[in-house]
């Protein structure tokens, strides 16, 4: 499927899931030479940066947080000439659809100025590095609500929760990783296809994809501090209960083996034949518990 948006003579056209009909449409209008075309039909493993006089592709994978239900991060291609850029996808990506929506009212900001196609193409992957923000916001969202539980006494459910941020911190980082190869390439690429004035621009992307990485950094951090508190919460859970059965079986052996005892078949058993055996043994036994819950009290082990 393919979406036009126009302003003079700057076109952006936007290709959702390309047959092979529509990419030779889209070459020919667009002018982009015949080595970009070779893999824009399916989805590549890495991102990368190819380059020629007038042209310039650019092959990025972004980060999915709120989704699970697909197993690969989304996946733009980005051809710029000198009249057209091009972005390829395979999903419905939000953040591009934002943009789809604000193409005009960036125009306008422009106050009727003509700026070149690669300018469009800064503009936007800044706006996808800020969408990424959001992401990185919606994860420190969830660690603060996990962090709540955890001090609710919910800690063995959290346990689930802290694994599914951390598989998306996890796939966040590998995605966003080759991002800084390829605006390396970008940079050197950018002034061989529209002159060296351009480099700078790539300035404001890598001050973005700086500030990503320092907000993972924390995330991940907090994430490990969230982890190792509600570790040592369980554990000290799981302690307590288990003192409380060893406490439980330390008071009840002695008391087994003294009822044991009276329980022999034996002639000459002590006390046993009194009139009052039943309740003298009971006696002992009350006895015997309390001075052994008197005691781990004093211990204050319980």
């Amino acid at each position: 499927m393919i979406t036009r948006y126009e302003q003079k003579n700057r076109t952006w056209i936007d290709v959702l899931n390309p047959t092979p009909e529509e990419i030779k449409e889209v070459a020919t209008e667009a002018a982009i030479p015949a080595d970009f075309t070779h893999d824009l039909t399916v989805m590549i493993p890495h991102s990368k940066t190819v380059y020629e006089k007038g042209a310039l592709k650019v092959t990025l994978d972004f980060p999915i947080v709120r989704r699970t239900d697909i197993n690969h991060p989304h996946e733009i291609k980005f051809i710029v000439t000198k009249t057209h850029l091009v972005t390829i996808r395979f999903e419905d990506i939000e953040a591009l659809h934002r943009f789809g929506k604000e193409f005009e009212v960036l125009c306008v900001l422009e106050n009727g100025r003509q700026k070149p196609t690669i300018t469009l193409f800064i503009t936007m992957l800044t706006f996808l590095y800020e969408a990424m923000n959001l992401k990185l916001d919606y994860i420190a969202n969830k660690l603060k609500d996990i962090e709540e539980e955890i001090f609710k006494e919910h800690e063995k459910e959290m346990v689930f929760e802290l694994s599914q941020i951390s598989r998306r911190l996890i796939s966040f980082k590998q995605t966003i990783a080759a991002h800084e190869h390829a605006l390396t390439q970008l940079r050197s690429g950018i002034g061989v296809a529209f002159g060296k004035k351009y480099e700078k621009e790539v300035d404001i992307l890598e001050h973005h994809y700086r500030h990503l990485t320092r907000q993972l950094y924390t995330l991940d951090h907090t994430l490990n501090d969230l982890r190792e508190t509600n570790h040592a919460l369980l554990s000290t859970k799981q302690n307590e209960i288990m003192k409380i059965f060893t406490i439980l079986a330390f008071i009840t052996f002695p008391l087994t083996l003294f009822t044991s005892v009276f329980g022999m078949n034996t002639v000459a058993t002590p006390i046993v034949g009194n009139q009052s055996d039943f309740w003298i043994i009971i006696s002992v036994m009350v006895v015997v518990s309390i001075f052994f819950f008197a005691y781990f009290k004093y211990k204050k082990w319980i």
